[in-house]
Parts: structure tokens; C-alpha cells; sequence
């Protein structure tokens, strides 16, 4: 916690109040602290320092000239003379109840992201509170250390011996609810929580003290809320903006993520970060071209970052521009020449161009690079397959058929090859195999159909290619195959499935459907960044 949202004590002196300084009754001792105190708070610390100088020769190992003397040290931002001369108060006057909490705030101020730092805070606050069971701020201050350490319940015993104003504060509110975040207990969450939203103090800072925990804790519900709130005490800063907007994604609410993102990016012209966050959240929204266009803001701001070009290339497969698809993924591949996914995804969409072969090199690399993927040799089989070189084709297949995740796709290739090479059953063998391994695919399905119409089995035809299209309505070949069936029937249909068959193809094409199955489906399975911290 922040040093301002040390609220039990101000940092300088209940040193005058201490009973435990050995020349507490000698007059002319306690009107030179007076005077010493004077000078600090006048801001005057050379002066204040040269009067110590001058006493501490006169009452030398004096606890209470050595807590003015860190004083002295802190202001000037000296921490290691300041932590010295605390220590040397805290040995001189064990009495002394500033000396400890001067000593523990110092500590403190870096403990959060120091272990040793946190380890000696609470050395000082526990030594201070075997003499003093009941003190506020140290037991405030352990507590709020302790919920650092993810030492909860430890944390949460140290709050309860506050008085019940103490624990009412903000401060106190906010160890809390991440200790009760933590410990997963939801109701004591929700309570500290409704009480930290209620504050009138609310602070940016307050709410970045409780998102940790509550981040652990999956609360994105709070942390909206409290971020929410903390924006109408105090407009975000765009850090604070861009986690309210990753809460509200979080909470599946895009919109208002992404009008929360755009108003912190509109305060960070520059934050590749925030564009990438909105290029996400539209993405979610299907809105492909607003994701494009903060996509194509992001690789303007960062114009060597190959993961922009490669990711561009996703999205303008998604949005049926494979010309401008295979420009970004060559990008990529131009800039990390050696990363293997942006080989993959440049061999694919090369593999669907009119050359198919094109896409082999950057596949072949592919494997290389990760020879222990079967996707290498069912994509090299595939392009292989489109470049209508079936023996090729045939020889990676039967590779990729021998791993689970491949095994599927690789038979119904396998059967597509079979089939335009006239054996029928055979094509039959592979794709009811296929048809085992992933049920209900629509692509599966329909080749089932081709075949049995090449058999002149019209019925399961029928079936399949009903079956295929129920699942998927735009299927290519389903309803191609259909509109084949329907012909050699003289089925009265014919007439609407071929209406229907031509709004199809002039909405897409079997390949392109395809190569969108491909690339989209590895770049949803890659690791995505984590939210800030």
C-alpha cells in the first residue's frame, strides 16, 4: 500500500508522548526536541540536523535524537541512513513506539516487491506488538504485509484486533477483501468490497491494490465495480481505464469493453497494448473489419513486430481476402524467418493459391522446424492433394494417419484420393473411418454422399447429404452434391436446390471455407498474453 494510505499515524513524532526516553523529565532536553521538531516540520532540515548533531554530543545513544535524526534521513531520501538510525533509536529506547513504526514504514515502502524488505517490516511490527498487542498501525501494516507474503488468514487475524473503525477504513477494506478474495471466501469478498466501492476516498491506487487478488480470485464482476467506481470519484488514468474495459471483456460485456478501450486509447496515442486489447474485443464481436483497422494502427506503431503481420493475415483470411492474406504472412515470415507458425500459416495460404506446390517450402520448413507435429505432415499431404499430386499426397497421408489428432483428416483425404481414383470402396473404408474418428463432420459427410452417388446408392446419398447440410446449412459440397442427386432423380427440387446452390457459391468457396477452418483453429489455440497486472 502506497505510504499516503498509511492512516493510523502521521510519520513524524509521538516521540514527545514516549514515556520510555530516559531524560523525559528534564525540561531543557524536551524544549530542544521541540525546538528540533520546529525545524523539520518548517521544513528546515539542515538546521534540525545541526542541532542534533550538536545534542546527540551532549545525550549521545539517545532513542529519541536518533528517530529525529531518520526523520531527517527519510525526507532527504537517504532510506539506509534513515533505517540505520531507527534501528539504533528502536536498541537505545525499546520504549520508544515511533522508533518501531518509523523503522516499519521505511521497510515498507519497498516491501511489496522486496521479500528481505518484507521479511524486516514484520520483524519490527511483531517485536513492537508483543509489547503492544493493540496497536493500530502495526497491526494494520502486518496485516497488509502478511496479505503480500499470501499469508491470508495470518493477514486477516491481525484486522480483527482493530477497533471497528479502524477495520471501516479503506485501507483496512482493501487488505481485507484480497484476503478473503484469496482465501476464496465470496461473501466476506462481496462485503469488503460493497465497502471499498462506498468509500468516499476511493482512489485509483486503492482499486490497483485489491486487483491482484481479485484477478486470482477470477472476480472480474468486482473488479469492474470497483474500478467503476474509483472512475466516478476520479476520471482512470488509462492504465485504470484499460483494466475496467478488460473486466467488462472478462464479463463478456464487448461493447462497453470497447468503448471503455477506446477512451484509453484516446489518452495514449501510443499504446500498442490498448490497440491490441480492442483488436480483441472487436474479433469477439465478429466485427473483423474494426479489428482489422486497429490491427493495421498497431503494426504502424510497432512496423517489426511480426506477430501483427502474421495476426493480420489471420483476420483477412476470416474476411475472404486471401490476396492481402498471403502479403501480411509473408510479412511475418520475412521477419522471424524461423518461427514456425507464420511458416505454417504461409504455407497453407500459399498451398490454396492456383500453385498449391507453392506452399510446400514453407511447410516443409515447417516440419523441420517441428518435426514432431503430425499438423506438418497432414498439411504437406493436403497440399500435395491440391496440387492433384495424389501418390505424393498419399505417401504423407498414411504417415498422418498413424497419430490421434491427424487421423481423421488424413482418412478423408485418403478417401477423397480414392474416390477420384475410382475406388469406390476403398473411398467408402477410409471415409466411414474418418466419419468414426470426428462424427458429424459436414465435409466427411458429403464426400460419404459422392461416393454413394457414384455407386448409384441414392437413398444414403440422400441421408448424408441431408445430414451434412442440417449441420451446415453453406456447405459447398453438400449441397453441391445434392443439387447432383436431385439431377439424376429428375427430382422436382432441382429447380430450388440449384437457386440455392448458386447463393452459395457466390458466397464462398470450398477451399477458401476450408483454409479458414485451418488457420483459424491454430491461431484460437495459441497462448494469448495475460492482462496487466
Amino acid at each position: 500500500m502506497v505510504l499516503e494510505r498509511m492512516l493510523f499515524f502521521v510519520a513524524t513524532m509521538l516521540f514527545l508522548q514516549q514515556s520510555a526516553i530516559a531524560q523525559a523529565s528534564n525540561e531543557p532536553y524536551r524544549e530542544m526536541l521541540i525546538t528540533i521538531q520546529q525545524h523539520i516540520q518548517q521544513n528546515d532540515l539542515q538546521g534540525a540536523q545541526q542541532l542534533i548533531s550538536t545534542a546527540i554530543t551532549k545525550y549521545p545513544a539517545d532513542g529519541g535524537l536518533e528517530n529525529l535524526r531518520g526523520v531527517i534521513e527519510i525526507q532527504q531520501g537517504h532510506a539506509d541512513l534513515a533505517i540505520k538510525a531507527f534501528s539504533a533509536a528502536v536498541a537505545h529506547a525499546p520504549g520508544l513506539t515511533s522508533a518501531y513504526l518509523n523503522l516499519g514504514r521505511v521497510y515498507t515502502q519497498s516491501a511489496e516487491s522486496d521479500k528481505a524488505a518484507r521479511v524486516s517490516a514484520l520483524r519490527i511490527y511483531d517485536k513492537l506488538l508483543r509489547r503492544e498487542p493493540g496497536n493500530p498501525e502495526a497491526n494494520y501494516q502486518a496485516a497488509m504485509l502478511l496479505m503480500w507474503d499470501h499469508s491470508f488468514q495470518l493477514s486477516m487475524e491481525h484486522l480483527e484486533r482493530l477497533s471497528e473503525a479502524d477495520r471501516g477504513r479503506i485501507g483496512a477494506q482493501i487488505v481485507l477483501c484480497a484476503d478473503e478474495a484469496a482465501l476464496n471466501h465470496p461473501a466476506g469478498t462481496d462485503k469488503a468490497a460493497a465497502a471499498i466501492i462506498a468509500a468516499q476516498d476511493l482512489t485509483e491506487q486503492d482499486a490497483m491494490e485489491v486487483l491482484p487478488a481479485l484477478r486470482t480470485a477470477h472476480r472480474a464482476d468486482l473488479i469492474e465495480t470497483i474500478f467503476a467506481a474509483a472512475n466516478d470519484r476520479d476520471p482512470l488514468s488509462p492504465e485504470g481505464l484499460r483494466i475496467l474495459g478488460l473486466a467488462q471483456e472478462g464479463e463478456g460485456k464487448l461493447a462497453p469493453a470497447r468503448a471503455t478501450l477506446e477512451r484509453a486509447f484516446a489518452q495514449s496515442h501510443s499504446s500498442v497494448a490498448i490497440l491490441i486489447d480492442l483488436t480483441r474485443v472487436a474479433k469477439a464481436a465478429k466485427d473483423y473489419q474494426g479489428a482489422l483497422g486497429y490491427l493495421a494502427h498497431a503494426r504502424d506503431l510497432q512496423p517489426n513486430d511480426a506477430s501483427f503481420a502474421y495476426e493480420f493475415g489471420v483476420l483477412t483470411i476470416r474476411m475472404g481476402l486471401l490476396g492481402e492474406s498471403r502479403k501480411a504472412m509473408a510479412e511475418a515470415v520475412r521477419l522471424e524467418p524461423n518461427n514456425a507458425e507464420y511458416n505454417f500459416g504461409m504455407g497453407i495460404v500459399s498451398s490454396f493459391s492456383q500453385d498449391a506446390t507453392q506452399g510446400l517450402p514453407y511447410l516443409q520448413k515447417y516440419h523441420t522446424l517441428r518435426p514432431s507435429d503430425p499438423a506438418a505432415l497432414l498439411s504437406i499431404g493436403t497440399s500435395y492433394f491440391r496440387a492433384k499430386n495424389y501418390d505424393s499426397a498419399a505417401v504423407w497421408l498414411r504417415q498422418a494417419v498413424a497419430h490421434q489428432s491427424t487421423a481423421a483428416d488424413a482418412r478423408y483425404y485418403l478417401g477423397r484420393i480414392a474416390r477420384v481414383q475410382g475406388n469406390l470402396d476403398s473411398a467408402k473404408q477410409e471415409l466411414e473411418q474418418s466419419n468414426t474418428l470426428g462424427p458429424d463432420r459436414p465435409d466427411v459427410l458429403a464426400e460419404l454422399g459422392q461416393v454413394s452417388l457414384m455407386k448409384h446408392d441414392y437413398s444414403p446419398a440422400g441421408v448424408y447429404f441431408d445430414r451434412a447440410i442440417a449441420l451446415d446449412p453453406e456447405n459447398y459440397a453438400a449441397n453441391f452434391g445434392l443439387l447432383q442427386l436431385y439431377a439424376r432423380q429428375s427430382d422436382p427440387r432441382q429447380e430450388e436446390q440449384s437457386k440455392r446452390f448458386d447463393e452459395i457459391k457466390n458466397k464462398s468457396e470450398e477451399q477458401y471455407q476450408e483454409m479458414m477452418r485451418i488457420i483459424s483453429t491454430r491461431a484460437e489455440e495459441a497462448p494469448k498474453p495475460e492482462a496487466p497486472h
